[in-house]
């Protein structure tokens, strides 16, 4: 792995996408173990599909409801008149802004992932990380591990949480909750 920290770092908007795709359930330690026999799946299916195969691919993960577990998917995007292949679901990724990193090669992505999460956040005082929302990779078509491919983290105002978690004091003081 190469340790650089230089990675080029920005806040983008990114509209929301009809994916399609396949999922698995995992953990952050195990996850490099159960994503790959997905990922085959996944290329398996799109080379049946010449289309597809010009598209570019997603690598999403989903923390479901505050759990220790990650819904990982394989997926690219199709349009709602398109019929999802037997074996696949849908997954529709929300529009928001996101931190947009783009990591060199796959021996860097390690790296690209502790710089977002641990160092870039830190020095953020309008922004947290919207851990309720889909992390993705994107990767360009006929992609291969030395090729450059995109990290979006998904962000939240800091405003937000505040109102999130005045909301939260309003209605225990009220006995909604």
């Amino acid at each position: 792995m190469t340790l650089t920290t230089d990675f080029a770092i920005t806040i983008v908007d990114y509209p929301a996408k009809r994916l399609a795709g396949f999922r698995t359930q995992t953990t952050v330690p195990a996850a490099s173990h159960d994503c790959s026999p997905l990922w085959r799946k996944f290329h398996s299916e799109t080379k049946k599909r010449p289309d597809w195969r010009r598209k570019k691919s997603y690598g999403l993960f989903v923390r479901p409801n505050q759990s220790i577990s990650l819904d990982f998917w394989t997926a690219l995007e199709i349009a709602s008149d398109i019929p999802v292949p037997e074996g696949m679901e849908i997954f529709e990724l929300s529009s928001g802004k996101f931190v947009h990193c783009l990591i060199p090669n796959a021996a860097d992505i390690l790296m690209a992932y502790h710089t977002v999460y641990s160092i870039w956040i830190q020095s953020q005082n309008a922004y947290d990380i919207d851990m309720e929302s889909a992390c993705f990779e994107l990767y360009p078509p006929r992609w291969t591990p030395n090729d450059a491919f995109d990290l979006y983290v998904p962000l939240k105002t800091k405003e937000q949480e505040r109102n999130k978690e005045n909301d939260f004091e309003t209605s225990i003081n009220e006995g909604h909750l």
